[in-house]
Formats: structure tokens, C-alpha cells, sequence
């Protein structure tokens, strides 16, 4: 849990809203390749050939 300032909190969304955009960004490259379609679906974005989950307490990629 966050116990910073207000500033502080206010600075970390914006660096963690930059990060969703590069995050969407690569999620849009992937719908681009063409080779299938990257869902969400609860606690997982599955797409073509991987699966995105939270492991140990990080987001981690499993191939398939």
C-alpha cells in the first residue's frame, strides 16, 4: 500500500498511466501481426501462443 504524499501518489498514476499506454501499444503490435486475437479475460490476457499472468507476485509469460 502506498504511503507517500499526495504529490507522490499523483506522480506514480502518471508514470503508471504512461506505462498502460506503451502497454496498449504493444497489445494493438500484436493484434497487427495477424496470427490471432489478444483477449482479457480474469487475472490473464491471452493471446496468440502466450498466456500473461500474475506469478509470485510479477507478471510473467508463458509460451504455448
Amino acid at each position: 500500500m502506498f504511503t507517500g504524499t499526495p504529490a507522490e501518489l499523483r506522480r506514480r498514476e502518471r508514470q503508471a498511466a504512461e506505462c498502460a499506454a506503451q502497454v496498449a501499444e504493444l497489445l494493438n503490435a500484436i493484434d497487427q501481426l495477424g496470427v490471432g486475437v489478444v483477449m482479457p479475460t480474469p487475472n490473464r490476457i491471452v493471446g496468440p501462443g502466450f498466456t500473461i499472468r500474475p506469478m509470485h507476485g510479477r507478471w510473467a509469460v508463458d509460451q504455448h
